[in-house]
C-alpha cells in the first residue's frame, strides 16, 4: 500500500516532470500561456457578458453561466483558503497564469474546465467539441505552466463536476436543458 507521503512525491515528480516538458521560452509554453489567460474567471464573466447582450436567443444560457461561474469561484477561493497548500516553487507565473492567488488546491481552472464542459456541450452542442477540447487544453496548460500539481487538477475536476450534480439537485442551476434529477 502506498503512504501519503509517496503520495506526495509522486505527484510532486510527474507535475514537476510535465512542467519542464516543454522550453520555457519556446512557443508552445506562451500557447499554452495563453490558453490559461482564457480559463480566469474574469475572462469568463466578460464573454459570458458578451454572450447575454449579443444572443437574445441564449440569454439564459450565459446568464446561467455567469452565475454557476460566480458561485464556482467563490467555492474555489474558499477551499483553497481553507487547504491552503502553497503553488509549486517551479511554477512559471509570467503572464498573469497565478495573478489572483496564492494557493493551488483544488485547481479553479480545472474547475471550470469540468462545469464548462459538462453545460456548454448541453447549451451549444453545435460547439461540443470545441468546449472539449478547450477543457483539455486548459488542464494540460495549468500542469505545463507548473503552477499546480497533478493533485490540484484531479480534485479540480471533481469539484466542478459534483458541484454541478448538487446544484441541479438543489434546484440552484438556473436552466439546465435536458437534464432533470428531481423528476
Amino acid at each position: 500500500m502506498v503512504n501519503r507521503g509517496e503520495l506526495y512525491e509522486i505527484d510532486y515528480t510527474l507535475s514537476k516532470r510535465i512542467a519542464f516538458f516543454l522550453s520555457y521560452e519556446g512557443l508552445a509554453r506562451k500557447f499554452f500561456q495563453v490558453i490559461t489567460l482564457t480559463g480566469t474567471a474574469i475572462i469568463w464573466w466578460i464573454g459570458l457578458g458578451i454572450w447575454y447582450a449579443v444572443d437574445p436567443n441564449h440569454r439564459h444560457e450565459a446568464y446561467s453561466m455567469f452565475i454557476i461561474t460566480t458561485i464556482m469561484t467563490i467555492a474555489v477561493f474558499l477551499a483553497k483558503i481553507l487547504v491552503k497548500r502553497p503553488r509549486p516553487e517551479f511554477k512559471d507565473d509570467r503572464y498573469f497564469s497565478v495573478s489572483f492567488d496564492v494557493f493551488s488546491f483544488p485547481s479553479g481552472h480545472a474547475t471550470r474546465a469540468a462545469y464548462v464542459s459538462i453545460l456548454m456541450p448541453l447549451y451549444a452542442p453545435e460547439l461540443a467539441l470545441l468546449w472539449y477540447i478547450w477543457s483539455l487544453l486548459m488542464i494540460v496548460s495549468r500542469l505545463v505552466l507548473g503552477v499546480h500539481y497533478i493533485s490540484d487538477i484531479i480534485a479540480g475536476l471533481i469539484f466542478g463536476s459534483l458541484s454541478i450534480l448538487l446544484l441541479s439537485v438543489l434546484g440552484i442551476v438556473p436552466y439546465f436543458p435536458g437534464f432533470d434529477l428531481i423528476s
